[in-house]
């Protein structure tokens, strides 16, 4: 029982992770929230597979816990990019996830087919549950993809690929070791031919580590700081439209230095006449349009003996198409 009460502690630590990033956690991207899910339901598995009774009880909890193995490598690989500003193409991304979503699909196929696991067979060591597998090609296959993906991690922290952000010693120490023990556990566990599962404690050390310097990092970065997002919007005003010249939504300090935005319907032209917006905005967002210019467009307007600045420019998504424009106003700083 003692080890299952490990496997259960290994979990608890991941589920606190996962519950401190919901809770206090600020600026944390999608990848760094699913590397800690993963991890946390990676090792959801090895509980029950150490109260395995049968053979099919042993191959589901076995199923459970290559959610880590499959996923977790490449996510710390995505995260290290993060930190060190390697640009990740989005068609290389989504095809990063699409090949490890479809080694999990024959994950599942374990003790139905045999193009992962041919074989396998439970044994009880006394309080140790372990299985001995003869594995299919697919196996093989996520075995590559994982050590592909701990090379590429040591690459990108050796600065291998050309990268923008510089990080602290300490902080680049970290990382390093997370990755060499993590690879180091694995690659140690499968020569010594180990009954107990390391992985989970050892995903379980490298969790707390990288959230070390990620925390920090997040904490102390521009773009990716709340507090600095939230002061913004107190302060200067936002409004959306589309390529279309279509009203997509606005904050609320727009609201208040453009009152008629409250009779604006969504997803609809701007209104011909009247207002304060088509008094000053209205001609030269018209005409940043007309010129196609996708450099900031500054200027600035008098209304009730107040000056305002204002700012046009292109919204981009992450492929760098453009999906519409952005006004932001300002009152009190001049221009930005």
């Amino acid at each position: 029982m003692s080890i299952s009460i490990a496997y259960l502690f290994a979990f608890l630590i991941a589920m606190t992770v996962l519950l401190f990033m919901i809770t206090y956690g600020d600026g944390y991207s999608v990848n760094q929230i699913l590397l800690v899910v993963v991890i946390v339901v990676g090792n959801a598995g090895y509980f029950p597979l150490s109260l395995s009774d049968t053979l099919p009880e042993a191959l589901l909890s076995t199923t459970i816990t290559y959610v880590s193995g499959c996923f977790a490598p490449m996510l710390m690989f995505a995260i290290a990019c993060e930190i060190y500003k390697v640009q990740i193409p989005g068609w290389i991304l989504c095809t990063m996830y699409a090949v490890q979503f479809g080694i999990y699909c024959c994950v599942m196929t374990i003790g139905r087919l045999d193009i992962f696991y041919r074989s396998a067979e439970l044994h009880r060591n006394g309080d140790i549950v372990y299985l001995t597998k003869v594995y299919g090609p697919m196996h093989t296959v996520e075995i590559v993809t994982m050590y592909l993906y701990f090379a590429l991690l040591i690459l990108v922290s050796a600065g291998v690929f050309p990268h923008k952000r510089r990080i602290s010693t300490a902080d680049s120490t970290a990382i390093f070791f997370l990755e060499f023990f993590t690879i180091s556990v694995y690659i140690a566990q499968r020569m010594v031919g180990l009954q107990v599962e390391l992985m989970p404690f050892a995903f379980d050390l490298g969790l707390v580590l990288l959230m070390i310097p990620i925390t920090k990092l997040n904490t102390y970065s521009i773009t990716g700081n709340n507090e600095i997002i939230r002061n913004r919007l107190e302060q200067k005003g936002y409004i959306f439209f589309d390529r279309k010249m279509r009203f997509m939504g606005c904050n609320e300090k727009a609201y208040e230095f453009f009152p008629e935005l409250n009779e604006w319907e969504l997803e609809r032209k701007i209104p011909g006449k009247g207002g304060r917006f088509n008094t000053y905005l209205r001609q030269p967002f018209t005409k940043y349009l007309e010129n196609e210019d996708d450099d900031l467009l500054t200027g600035n307007f008098l209304m009730k003996n107040e000056r305002f600045f204002y700012n046009i420019g292109v919204i981009r998504n992450k492929s760098n198409r453009k999906q519409g424009y952005i006004i932001e106003l300002d009152n009190m700083q001049g221009q930005v």
